[in-house]
C-alpha cells in the first residue's frame, strides 16, 4: 500500500500517539490499564453495531450491545484481578436476557439477525480485551498481582509485525498472501514482520533480563510466533468483515488508520491465542 507524503505523516503521527497512550496506560498501573481497554471495548462495539445497522440493514442495539460487553468485560477483568463478584456476572446475564426479550416486542423482520449482531461483539471485541487482564494478573512472575510485562510485550510484538510487514511489503512484496480477502498483503511482508518480531524478542530477552528471564526464551519466541500468526489472521478476518460490508475502513476515529477495529484487528485474535499459550505452559510445565 502506498501513501502520499501527507498521508504517511498523518499515519505516523497517529500511530505514535496511539502507541504512546497504550504504553502509558499499561505502565501506569491497573486502574489506567483497565480503564483504557474498557473504553476501547465500548468504542469498538459502538463502531461495529453502527456498521452492522448501516451496511447489513439490521437493527442491532448499540445501547444494549455496549451495556452487555462492558458488563462482560468487567466480569472477566475483575475476576482475573481477584476482585470478581456474582454481581458482575448476574448483571451480564440479565443484560443477555433483556437482549432476547426485547425482540419479542420490537416486531422487526429479522430478530435473530438483530440478536446476533448485538451480541457478536462479546466474542469478537469484549473477550479479547478482557483477556488482557488475565495476561496481566495470572501469568506474571507473581500470579495475582498486576504485571505489565505480557500485555506490553504483546503490543510490542504486534507493532513490530505491522512495521516489518509494511516496510518489506512496500519495497519487495510481490507474492500475494491472501488476494481474495486482502490483495495488498504479501508473503514477503509477512516474513518481514515475523523476522522483526523475532529480533525484538531476542533483544528484549537480552537487554531486559529483570522482566523476561523468569521464563526461558523459548516461551517468548513461542509467544512471538503465535502473535505473528494470529495477528495476521486477525487482520485478515477484519478485512473479511469489511469486504462483506463493502467498506474500506471501519471508522474515522484515528486519522490515517480508520476506526477502532482497523487499529486493533490483529490484536483481537492474537490476545486469545497468547492467553491459550500461557495457559498451556502453566498447565503442562
Amino acid at each position: 500500500m502506498h501513501y502520499s507524503g501527507v498521508d504517511f505523516l498523518k499515519r505516523t503521527i497517529t500511530a505514535l500517539l496511539f502507541a504512546s497512550v497504550i504504553l502509558f496506560c499499561i505502565l501506569k498501573g491497573k486502574v489506567w490499564f483497565t480503564g483504557l481497554f474498557a473504553l476501547c471495548t465500548l468504542l469498538a462495539t459502538v463502531e461495529f453495531t453502527g456498521l452492522s445497522n448501516r451496511y447489513k440493514k439490521c437493527n442491532a442495539s448499540p445501547i444494549w450491545s455496549a451495556v452487555t460487553v462492558l458488563l462482560f468485560y468487567g466480569a472477566i477483568a475483575y475476576t482475573a484481578a481477584g476482585k470478581g463478584s456474582l454481581l458482575w456476572f448476574s448483571s451480564f446475564i440479565l443484560s443477555l436476557i433483556i437482549v432476547f426479550v426485547r425482540e419479542i416486542y420490537m416486531k422487526r423482520p429479522s430478530p435473530m439477525a438483530d440478536i446476533a449482531y448485538t451480541l457478536f461483539p462479546i466474542l469478537y471485541i469484549a473477550l479479547p480485551y478482557a483477556l488482557l487482564s488475565v495476561l496481566a494478573y495470572r501469568f506474571s512472575s507473581a500470579p495475582g498481582t498486576y504485571s505489565a510485562t505480557i500485555p506490553l510485550t504483546l503490543f510490542i510484538f504486534l507493532w513490530c509485525n505491522d512495521v516489518g510487514a509494511y516496510c518489506i511489503g512496500c519495497t519487495i512484496g510481490r507474492h500475494k498472501l491472501f488476494e481474495r480477502i486482502s490483495p495488498k498483503k504479501t508473503w514477503e511482508g509477512s516474513t518481514g514482520g515475523a523476522l522483526l518480531t523475532i529480533a525484538a524478542t531476542i533483544l528484549l530477552y537480552r537487554f531486559l533480563p529483570h522482566l523476561y528471564n523468569h521464563q526461558p526464551i523459548w516461551v517468548w519466541l513461542g509467544m512471538a510466533f503465535i502473535t505473528v500468526l494470529f495477528g495476521t489472521w486477525g487482520d485478515l478476518f477484519e478485512s473479511l468483515l469489511k469486504r462483506e460490508m463493502g467498506i474500506k475502513d471501519s471508522g474515522h476515529i484515528l486519522p490515517g488508520h480508520g476506526g477502532m477495529l482497523d487499529r486493533f484487528d490483529s490484536a483481537l485474535l492474537a490476545i486469545p491465542a497468547v492467553t491459550v499459550w500461557f495457559s498451556a505452559i502453566t498447565i503442562f510445565l
